[in-house]
């Protein structure tokens, strides 16, 4: 994926490649369910009943235009924070979360919509416009939502293989918070929320 032309901010979900880390992943039984955990698991990596993928924290180096920092997602996504900017991306006036989504929803806007895009203040609409890869290839949408609800997350699959390695068995698949058949074993890299209340807007 090539990166945009113009010279632009680095999105604040962008990540570097400077901030990969080792995932030192493995199964650990407990009350006879094997769950994927870390050889030294920290405080705060079970989220929503899943381990998340680590991450660095630098925001300085080589850009990866096509990828997304799993916990400044995640922190965007629980605090209505901006994709671009990271600050704020309420409307001061309504208190509506401004939102782009790369394609309408095909609703009426009333109905909950699943998305793994956390939320884009109304100051950096055009900057994700052009910044994003996801944005500038879909048909974007631009909207606000009253509200939206942890529903599941983007993850990564884990089990062992015929040798009892550890491997990877599913790539980016999105699993509901109540699915206790395939959160143990997931690999958590974005939270997916369900908006509510959605109006489309102009800029």
């Amino acid at each position: 994926m090539t990166a945009p032309t113009a010279d632009l901010r680095k999105p604040y979900i962008t990540p570097y490649a400077e901030e990969t880390v080792e995932l030192p992943l493995t199964f650990v039984h407990v009350a006879g369910v094997d769950w994927l955990t870390y050889r030294d698991t920290l405080p705060g990596e079970f989220m929503f009943g899943v381990l998340w993928a680590r991450c660095g924290n630098r925001q300085d180096g080589t850009v990866l235009w096509s990828m997304v920092h799993t916990l400044r997602q995640r922190r965007c996504m629980l605090k209505g924070l901006c994709r671009v900017c990271g600050r704020p991306a309420a409307d001061p006036e309504t208190g509506r979360l401004w939102w782009v989504l790369a394609s309408p929803p095909p609703t009426d806007g009333a109905a909950p919509w699943p998305t793994v895009s956390p939320p884009t203040c109304r100051e950096h609409i055009a900057e994700a416009l052009t910044a994003c890869p996801h944005l500038r290839h879909g048909s974007p949408f631009v909207c606000t939502v009253s509200d939206y609800t942890p529903i599941g997350v983007l993850a990564n699959l884990y089990g062992h293989d015929d040798d009892g390695r550890l491997v990877e068995t599913r790539h980016q698949m999105a699993i509901g918070l109540d699915d206790i058949h395939l959160l143990p074993r997931a690999l958590a890299t974005q939270l997916l929320v369900s908006l509510r209340d959605i109006r489309p807007e102009a800029v």
